[in-house]
């Protein structure tokens, strides 16, 4: 187990300390028992009950549906509803006599025949207005279930379900553009997450967030409210201010808050360099057309209080949040002018590109891409100096990225497709050993400090 790993290598460390007289040898026995007991985390026999309780429940769901028309309504709401408590009880029995993986097990089939359940009666009394709602009701009491057990699959499979209705109901056209309501129970859900420690439900919580964060943003942006470039740098602040405002949640310690910022964090840089693309779609276009300043409008789009007061108001909470980390976290201060010059670039683009018009579009794809790099490399620093190897890597990748695109750009026309590769390859690797150099000696920094 990780415990018992984490427990050897720190029993060899303070051996070695204690040899260096970094420690003092009675203190040895008292680090040793101070080691927080870990949490049990997955084996082989909970994966197999996990994987054998969703069959059992494809097996309910396909004998139910087999002898549907066979079944009297009462009966088969009877079926479901007194194998689901048999469940539950099982569960809570198998959990008070020590045997997690099973008791999670037949939580997991409980949560799994719930929703049949809810289908069943929606079915029953044909309460086809419900749309995608069965969703939001079958989530609502899967949480209910992973709060009550507790149970992280369970927990998992209520942030599925919750994506799932968000996701379903911003593509129906019949629902509302936005979900709001989806925000309470996202909340709810992720103090579940943070309180049970379930990095796996964090994670997938903050995808959902921020597909809901999208669906959002592409609801506003209807009826030429928004250009192009402007979305796109909406999308950028909005990304930017809510993983900003979740790493402040994470510097207090909250569990599972680190994931929601480093989602924030990639969909803002992946917002950020995809900025270029309708730059270089329009410098193409406009190489062979005429009348290329209404085409420019589409991309860039005009001044608008519609724009500026959506993302005057991400900005304003993306430097709240950089504001309180810079005071109360020294190693914030580190990325807080390149991310502060970064978001204020990002707001101005639009407004940049409208005053140089289509023919300053090679201009403001250099100045992107100079950012780009810019904000690269002070997130590699920033991860490398902080411990930070999420951030680190995004930054690697950024670069890595960017470097790709701006020599495709340049010689792929120009060269043969295996040149292509081999000078790319071998760029690739001078970079990944200058990462590896600047790295070592930002590590080796603090030693000589000392």
């Amino acid at each position: 187990m990780a415990n018992s790993r984490y427990r050897r290598r720190l029993e060899n460390d303070l051996d070695r300390w204690i040899g260096r007289g970094l420690v003092p040898a009675d203190n040895r026995a008292a680090i040793l028992g101070d080691i927080a007991e870990a949490r049990p985390g997955w084996s082989a026999a909970g994966a197999l009950a996990i994987l054998g309780s969703t069959l059992l429940a494809l097996a309910a769901i396909s004998f139910v549906a087999a002898n549907w028309t066979q079944l009297g309504n009462g009966l088969r709401l009877i079926l479901i509803l007194s194998t689901l408590w048999a469940c539950f009880l099982g569960a809570g029995r198998a959990l008070a006599r020590q045997h997690p993986a099973i008791g999670h097990a037949l939580a997991m089939l409980g949560a799994v025949l719930f929703g049949v359940a809810i289908v069943l009666v929606a079915q029953i009394f044909n309460m086809s207005s419900w749309r995608y709602t069965v969703f939001a009701v079958w989530a609502v009491g899967a949480l209910i279930v992973a709060v009550v057990i507790p149970s992280r699959p369970v927990l998992i499979l209520s942030a599925l379900l919750g994506a799932a209705w968000v996701g379903a109901e911003s593509a129906n056209p019949y629902a509302p553009p936005v979900i709001w309501s989806y925000l309470p129970l996202w909340a709810i859900m992720m103090a579940a997450a943070s309180r049970l420690r379930s990095l796996v439900s964090a994670n997938l919580l903050a995808i959902g967030l921020y597909i809901w964060v999208c669906f959002l943003l592409w609801d506003f942006a209807r009826d030429d409210r928004l250009s192009e470039l402007q979305l796109s740098t909406a999308l950028i602040l909005a990304s930017a201010a809510a993983g900003m405002l979740f790493a402040v949640l994470r510097d207090h310690s909250l569990f599972g808050f680190g994931a929601l910022a480093n989602w924030g964090a990639t969909l803002a840089l992946a917002a950020g360099f995809t900025v270029q693309f309708p730059l270089d779609r329009f410098e193409r276009w406009q190489a062979g057309n005429d009348g290329a300043a209404e085409r420019w409008i589409e991309i860039a789009g005009v001044s608008s209080a519609d724009y500026w007061m959506l993302a005057g108001a991400f900005l304003v909470i993306f430097l709240a949040a950089l504001a309180w980390r810079v005071v109360n976290n020294k190693g914030a201060r580190t990325l807080a002018l390149p991310a502060l010059a970064a978001a204020l670039a990002a707001l101005l683009l639009p407004s940049l590109a409208g005053m140089l018009g289509g023919h300053g579009v090679l201009a403001l794809r250099i100045v992107s891409g100079l950012i780009l790099f810019a904000l690269a490399t002070a997130l590699i620093l920033y991860g490398s100096r902080e411990g930070r190897r999420y951030i680190g890597g995004l930054g690697i990748t950024l670069f890595i990225a960017e470097t790709l695109y701006v020599y495709g750009e340049t010689f792929g026309d120009l060269l043969d497709t295996s040149f292509f590769f081999l000078i790319g390859g071998l760029l690739l690797f001078g970079l990944s050993f200058a990462v590896i150099r600047l790295q070592k000696r930002l590590a080796a920094r603090p030693e000589a400090q000392s």
